[in-house]
């Protein structure tokens, strides 16, 4: 599939499904639902008889359009048939609903607030991202995490935006900052952001102190000699007193 060519439209996709009153979603078309299929090793999925999913993934229909699902929580699917596939040179897994078929088993789903810590470790401080979540969307990645996990973070977009627009950097120079990069909507419609790790000692640290000072002493020694500091930074100046 290729997913340069997907069209970014939800309510077709809320038009193909259907609640039933016992709690089942229903589709009336063939969709496909993609995550990572390292999802699985990070206890972020349950392939198997049961077939258990994250509610972070995308909904495509038609091989045309497609949806983002962000649900901080746990849910019960009934895939038609399930795959792998390469999308970008990573392994995802494809689960197709045929109509008339269940797509997720219940509604009512389950809190669980240590999946929060899950979501948090593998997508920011791992900075994992699936194709499927734009810059935007990364922002309100823990939206529903009072309500679906029963976990007080993502309240305040203010921190979440804050971690994202730190590991979220221009595709051609990753240790220029993505929001230096971009200046409208259409920008980052055009350009997309790579990620590194939030403890990526090469990209994150600003300054040659906390290059040699932290973790990985290697690989911080080779960054301070490559991307030297240019300038003195405050932390710097206390520790020379």
């Amino acid at each position: 599939m290729d997913i340069t060519k997907l069209k970014r439209a939800p309510e077709k996709i809320h038009e193909c499904l259907v609640e039933l009153p016992d709690g089942r979603l229903i589709t009336k078309k063939q969709l496909k639902i993609y995550i990572p299929v390292r999802f699985e090793e990070r206890l972020l999925a349950s392939i198997g008889i049961e077939t258990q999913i994250t509610g972070i993934y995308a909904i495509v229909l038609d091989d045309t359009y497609y949806g983002v699902s962000i649900i901080n929580a746990m849910m019960r699917i009934e895939p038609t048939s399930t795959i792998k596939v390469e999308i970008e040179g990573t392994g995802y897994y494809e689960f197709t609903f045929d109509p008339g078929s269940t797509v997720v088993a219940n509604v009512n789903l389950v809190k669980n607030d240590t999946l929060v810590y899950r979501i948090y470790d593998e997508i920011i401080a791992k900075g994992r991202v699936p194709w499927y979540l734009g810059y935007q969307e990364l922002g309100k990645l823990f939206d529903s995490a009072k309500d679906h996990a029963d976990a007080n973070v993502g309240q305040n977009h203010e921190v979440t935006e804050l971690l994202i627009s730190l590991i979220s950097r221009d595709p051609n120079d990753r240790h220029k900052y993505y929001r230096q990069s971009v200046n409208t909507l259409d920008d980052i419609k055009k350009t997309h952001p790579a990620y590194i790790p939030l403890r990526n000692v090469t990209y994150m640290a600003t300054n040659t102190t906390n290059k040699l000072a932290g973790s990985y002493f290697g690989e911080g020694l080779v960054s301070a000699l490559v991307s030297p500091s240019s300038r003195t930074e405050k932390i710097e100046d206390l520790l020379r007193k």
